[in-house]
């Protein structure tokens, strides 16, 4: 760029100045010409933030899981672009595959699968691959949570939360903290029957595996036979199993004095009843990062993509994340400081992954034989029955 201050004035040359005055003379003698009416500004069709408002569908369809994006980002959204949201909740991933696969796409324009199932549902060919184009705001998704495992080129799934999957219970009604699974497979007499577990296949018999040493994706039939005669022994002490949301309101009642939960859940507690506390069991835990997807059939893709580039926003992520207590992707909105300090200094909210090494371990899906031991095992033990 110039540097205008440089730049200087010149007067005229006389001859210059002679042959102006000539040409006004001549001009004021000639008709006055009709004025110049000023060229229109060319109309913009695209605001600032990129949307094409006339792409726009007046409804968007959500299926995800309960209680699971803040209702005040739904309300800013319909507001900014005014699309009207609609939810459908599940309770767990099997249950989201099953009602996709037997009729397929029923009109919903995004889902919130885990990250093994993302994986399963791309194998299955259910997910589109999302146009990047549609959402530049990707860019404030941490390096570590992109490239994973279950979608490595990134073209299927949009990071959301992540977190792990460990044991919330009441301190003030048990004699001594509760630190590892042993507590729950190896229970007091004071947490007998009291006990909570999720109603979740992977990780419920996950979690059983990790207490006799294995991993919890074991493919070995003696491994999860053992994990499936553990269940079955452990079930008189168990309340019952439950989705997380259950977990955690039967923890504010006093119905459950120890869950298995994930931490969105245990911190909403937590502020009902500061007694309840939430820790990533000593001998390891899941941890896991939900995502966004489009499903094959969405009717309304281009306002789903929008939609995605919105919640990337670190401002609306900070807000999905502070309301809901789950750690975000977005790591823009930590850099930026727009995290609730109680959760972004917590180490069991956002733990320091380096210092767990293998001891949190993602879900694998399995398929086939493989597939059908943990489904006979699930099976077998009776829960839900």
């Amino acid at each position: 760029m110039k540097n205008e201050s440089n730049l200087t004035r010149r007067f005229p040359k006389p001859a210059a100045l002679i042959g102006a005055i000539v040409l006004l003379l001549a001009a004021c003698s000639s008709p006055t010409p009709p004025p110049v009416q000023p060229t229109p500004a060319a109309s913009t069709t695209t605001p600032a933030d990129g949307v094409d408002r006339n792409r726009l569908s007046p409804e968007l369809s959500i299926y995800i899981w309960s209680e699971y994006l803040a209702p005040e980002v739904v309300e800013k959204f319909e507001q900014a672009y005014g699309v009207r949201v609609v939810i459908d909740t599940y309770e767990d991933n099997e249950s989201l595959f099953a009602k996709l696969q037997a009729g397929g796409n029923p009109g919903y324009d995004l889902i919130v699968p885990s990250d093994y199932m993302v994986e399963r549902m791309i194998k299955a060919g259910m997910l589109e691959k999302i146009d990047w184009a549609n959402v530049p705001n990707i860019r404030n998704i941490g390096e570590d949570y992109l490239n994973l495992y279950f979608d490595p080129d990134q073209q299927y799934s949009v990071p959301y939360f992540w977190g792990t999957t460990g044991i919330a219970y009441d301190a003030e009604r048990v004699s001594s903290e509760i630190t590892s699974w042993r507590d729950i497979f190896e229970p007091r007499d004071e947490i007998k029957g009291r006990i909570g577990l999720l109603n979740d296949q992977r990780e419920t018999i996950g979690a059983a595996l990790r207490y006799l040493g294995y991993s919890a994706n074991s493919a070995n039939p003696a491994e999860i036979e053992a994990a499936k005669e553990l269940l079955l022994r452990h079930k008189q002490y168990v309340a019952g199993y439950y989705d997380s949301i259950v977990a955690r309101d039967n923890l504010i009642s006093g119905d459950v004095v120890v869950a298995m939960t994930y931490p969105g859940d245990a911190m909403v507690a937590a502020q009902q009843k500061s007694s309840i506390k939430y820790l990533i069991p000593q001998d390891g835990a899941t941890i896991w990062q939900d995502a966004w997807c489009i499903p094959v059939g969405a009717p309304h893709k281009y306002t789903a993509e929008v939609f995605l580039n919105f919640i990337l926003r670190p401002d609306i992520a900070a807000l999905n994340a502070n309301a809901l207590g789950y750690p975000t992707t977005n790591s823009e909105a930590v850099r930026l400081g727009l995290i609730d300090p109680a959760l972004a200094q917590n180490p069991t909210i956002y733990p320091d992954l380096k210092s767990w090494g293998n001891r949190l371990e993602f879900l694998k899906h399995f398929e086939g034989n493989v597939q059908a031991l943990y489904d006979r095992a699930w099976t077998e033990v009776g829960i839900g029955q």
